[in-house]
């Protein structure tokens, strides 16, 4: 099947401010994490992608190569399906089998199926699609991903690019593409254990409920979701801990940066060391994992990592980029929980 979404939106013309991007691309990120863990898998959505050759493909958990690499991108399997990119332009969904069970055209990104839905990009417009339809226009400046029945979505204001770059907020739609929390903080998570990480204009983090209050006031430089009880945040630059949902840190912020539990374990940085004025990154650091009493499991010797999965984590050779294309010329493989090598980098 074949669906084109082109009638839907139109090409934008490209212009950027390098600076204001590059800061605001490392200050949003910091704060949130984008490609959460859903709760919720099953055996058919355990296999991996990795690459090879600079094509993507799947292994499943025992390393066993299942689906061969012959894409140009290839996203996390999730209920079942996974999107993959064919050629330029064209995307399919694939079932863990391989077979495509639906094709679009004239996009330039799809996500990882959650609660059903899908994020699409066409330029810089974002909407949501089903395994085989659009469910949602791409009327949006971002998108995230459906998470407890709500998404993180935002709308750019002005009548200038750069007042559009500078006048982006977010709030969150139902599965109707309904608002139903006014797009109006800087910022913005997915709701995990009923509340969610929002910033101020100003920049400052804290937790709302699914009706737009406050339970923990926003007062943390970066925040991110909820996660076995538990949520990272971060005081100040190196300076990253946990607290609860009564907002009192349960692992004091000793980390450069945290992240949300997953599988048990939380991965972690540590050594990094930056320069606020002017703002420059002195020494990286090095990633690896702690559990929930904050002891170091896995020894802080990766350059980067993503969270465990089912029992596996991506490692990487160096740190992923911005956007579809992030993994380009970047090699990745991944890891046990024992910190044991269970498929070489590659490229």
């Amino acid at each position: 099947m074949s669906t084109t979404l082109s009638s839907y939106c139109k090409e934008k013309k490209k212009s950027s401010n390098i600076l204001f991007l590059l800061f605001l691309a490392f200050v949003l990120t910091v704060c949130v994490n984008v490609g959460s863990v859903s709760a919720n898998t099953d055996d058919s959505d355990k296999l991996y992608v990795i690459k090879k050759d600079g094509k993507y493909g799947y292994i499943d958990e025992n390393s066993n190569l299942v689906i061969k690499p012959a894409f140009l991108q290839a996203k996390e399997f999730a209920e079942g399906v996974a999107p993959v990119k064919l050629q330029e332009g064209v995307w399919a969904i694939i079932d863990t089998k391989g077979k495509i069970v639906g094709a679009w055209k004239n996009v330039d990104e799809i996500n990882a199926f959650s609660e059903g839905l899908a994020v699409v990009r066409k330029g810089a417009k974002y909407g949501y699609i089903g395994k085989n339809q659009l469910v949602t226009p791409l009327k949006f400046d971002d998108a995230n991903d459906f998470s407890e029945g709500l998404a993180v979505v935002a709308i750019r204001e002005g009548n200038t690019i750069m007042e559009k770059l500078h006048n982006i907020k977010y709030g969150y739609i139902d599965k109707s593409g309904e608002v139903v929390i006014d797009c109006q903080f800087k910022s913005a998570g997915n709701f995990k254990e009923g509340v969610a990480p929002v910033a101020t204009m100003d920049l400052k983090w804290g937790y709302i409920d699914k009706t737009g209050q406050y339970v923990i006031e926003p007062k943390y430089f970066t925040a991110r979701e909820f996660s076995e009880g538990l949520a990272p945040v971060t005081v100040t630059f190196g300076k990253s801990g946990f607290i609860n949902h009564e907002g009192n840190f349960v692992i004091p912020p000793q980390y450069s940066w945290t992240y949300s539990f997953s599988d048990g374990l939380a991965r972690v940085k540590v050594g990094e060391k930056i320069q606020v004025n002017p703002f420059k990154v002195i020494d990286g650091g090095k990633y690896g994992f702690i559990d929930k009493s904050g002891k170091m499991v896995i020894s802080p010797e990766f350059k980067y990592v993503d969270d465990f999965k089912n029992g596996l984590a991506r490692i990487y050779n160096q740190s992923p980029g911005f956007g579809e294309d992030k993994y380009q010329g970047i090699g990745f493989g991944y890891i046990d929980k024992n910190g044991s090598v269970r498929w070489q980098l590659s490229e």
